[in-house]
């Protein structure tokens, strides 16, 4: 089975894969060969494949969508990282200002959604980031 990952920078990923785990809207699935054919939204999230020469691979997605199409996972992320690209320090930082505006906003607000969405993106990355440990 083949993976996509694509932002809108850079194709991040084109290569044959054995496994797909990713964060739908409506929680975490996962993708084999063969896999029926689905539409789906994505999450900030962790995104994990199991590459057939070098195990499995994590991946820091920001949202975006997820196409499974003739043994073909197209993941259309808002951003993403790999594991051994995130900057560790300036993701604590972002996590950092994220919770502090999370306390300074009202959730009923476009700013609040903003903010605990940021605040989101931030502990997904730092999550990821340990894995390339």
């Amino acid at each position: 089975m083949r993976l996509r990952l694509v932002t809108p920078e850079r194709q991040l990923l084109d290569a044959e894969v054995g496994e797909v785990y990713a964060p739908g809207i409506l929680g975490q699935f996962g993708v084999l060969p063969l896999h029926v054919a689905f539409l789906t939204a994505l999450e900030p999230g962790e995104l994990r494949y199991r590459s057939t020469d070098e195990g499995d691979r994590y991946v820091a997605v920001s949202g975006g969508v997820c196409e499974v199409l003739d043994d073909v996972v197209t993941v259309l992320a808002d951003t993403a990282e790999r594991a051994e690209e995130i900057d560790v320090e300036r993701a604590r930082a972002a996590e950092e200002r994220a919770a502090a505006l999370v306390e300074e906003t009202s959730p009923d607000t476009p700013e609040g959604e903003d903010a605990r969405t940021a605040l989101a993106r931030a502990r997904v990355r730092l999550a990821v980031a340990s894995r390339a440990a």
